[in-house]
């Protein structure tokens, strides 16, 4: 198990050496490199996008002053997160299933996500916001064991961090306050609601102090209605990006995903309930408790806010609730004649799915930024020595672009952010995606060669 632990990490961070340092990283170095962070409590320059996710824009200031401005350096702080994730993974499969076969099929249920993986090899909030998630269920599932209160303070110290990771942690932050109490009380634990309850109400307390100015901020520039419609859009658009884009079972496989987790679950917590002689069987039911009431408060907060439903790589977070109970039901299974076939196959339909749509130096979320080592081919040649070429460039392009010019001290000028693109017939090149090439021919430019599915544009001689 421990191999797959090495093997996952090793694998993130090969991708975070070899990927071309995309759109959403460049804004963060870019914006907050050398920024003061300790003083965000009452600096709105600070909140004034969502692009600072707080403790990872921390972590790769001292990552990047220790190691440099290069981008696996800035991305170590979660590729570290990814390893701890795996680590986390690989406890609940030996603590929690006997099986040698389906705890490998567990892990690779909670680990084997190229969409998850690709946080893990950028710097970006969501990778370690999902790995603190995970070690808090984990620390969850042994607080349920004994109530003891060390690992309950590791639940709300591993929920901490998340929250300071992406403040979409704050939902499962809740959930677990929600399970907490539920948990003591239908096991009659009256006095340990008073005991324990302290640790909570400190920690909320903290967060309305640290994160009531940078919320009302980021919420007041709509920071927080980028999402779904509903419930429903949120779980297929989540399966849909686990798919990677595939469709294996045509237009509507993430919507049949979607119901199969929604019965699978269903059975899972009938049968825990009828069956008496089940390993882990309260971990199982508190696990499928966690995933139900994390979905209610998103519909709640959904309907007392206005707001849209978490989407995208927003809702990440519910990979462990979602993958945790699937694994800990593996434990309904009581025999090798059904559990080795079972585990073989779940785990090759997994390795095969992560193998198909594995790309080392590309991600889906920003797939545009892929291209830069060509297209750096196609330019620097052009470069006399001690000179430089001006470059224009698509909105999306611009961030790594600048990147990229500031920390290689590459010999291109004329970087500007622009949205729309206002064609500047002065620039010698324009690096452009397909809407932005209307015009270029009409102020003197011709195409060079295509960067991937994007143009690279050149002044014609005698303009």
């Amino acid at each position: 198990m421990y191999g797959f632990v090495f093997l996952s990490t090793c694998l993130v961070a090969y991708r975070a050496v070899v990927m071309p340092v995309t759109h959403d990283e460049a804004s963060t170095w870019l914006n907050y490199r050398h920024y003061n962070l300790w003083l965000c409590l009452s600096d709105y320059w600070c909140w004034h996008t969502a692009n600072n996710h707080w403790l990872n824009t921390l972590l790769m200031q001292w990552s990047g002053g220790l190691f440099g401005e290069v981008a696996w350096a800035l991305r170590l702080p979660n590729v570290l997160a990814g390893g701890l994730y795996f680590l986390a993974a690989a406890h609940i499969c030996f603590r929690y299933v006997p099986s040698p076969v389906l705890r490998v099929s567990g892990f690779l249920l909670l680990c084997a996500h190229l969409y998850l993986l690709d946080f893990f090899s950028l710097f970006r909030g969501y990778g370690l916001m999902v790995s603190f998630t995970l070690w808090a269920i984990y620390c969850f599932l042994r607080y349920s064991e004994g109530y003891s209160f060390r690992w309950l303070l590791c639940v709300v110290m591993a929920m901490v961090l998340a929250v300071f990771s992406n403040f979409t942690a704050l939902l499962p932050f809740v959930s677990f306050g929600v399970a907490w109490l539920f948990l003591l009380l239908i096991n009659k634990q009256y006095f340990l609601i008073l005991k324990h309850g302290a640790v909570w109400v400190v920690t909320v307390l903290i967060f309305i102090f640290l994160l009531a100015y940078p919320i009302r901020l980021l919420n007041s520039s709509g920071e927080f209605e980028w999402g779904s419609e509903g419930l429903t859009a949120m779980m297929t658009d989540l399966m849909n990006n686990l798919l990677y884009g595939r469709s294996y079972f045509g237009t509507q496989s993430a919507t049949y995903l979607v119901w199969l987790v929604v019965v699978i679950s269903a059975l899972l917590g009938i049968l825990a309930l009828v069956k008496k002689l089940i390993h882990s069987k309260s971990q199982l039911l508190i696990s499928l408790v966690l995933l139900f009431i994390n979905l209610v408060l998103v519909v709640l907060h959904q309907k007392l806010t206005g707001s849209q439903a978490p989407i995208g790589r927003k809702s990440i977070y519910l990979i462990p609730f979602l993958f945790v109970p699937l694994v800990l039901g593996f434990n309904l299974i009581t025999t090798k004649r059904v559990s080795v076939p079972l585990g073989f196959l779940l785990s090759g339909l997994l390795l095969y799915h992560t193998y198909r749509v594995c790309s080392p130096a590309s991600c889906r979320e920003w797939y545009y930024d892929a291209y830069y080592p060509e297209l750096f081919s196609a330019l620097l040649p052009a470069v006399s020595p001690g000179d430089s070429l001006s470059l224009g460039s698509s909105w999306i392009f611009n961030p790594s672009l600048s990147f990229y010019q500031k920390t290689k001290s590459l010999p291109i000028g004329g970087l500007v952010y622009q949205k729309p693109l206002v064609i500047d017939s002065t620039m010698q090149y324009y690096f452009v995606e397909a809407s932005d090439t209307l015009g270029m021919h009409i102020h003197g430019y011709g195409p060079v060669n295509n960067i991937g599915p994007f143009f690279l544009f050149k002044m014609r001689s005698g303009q």
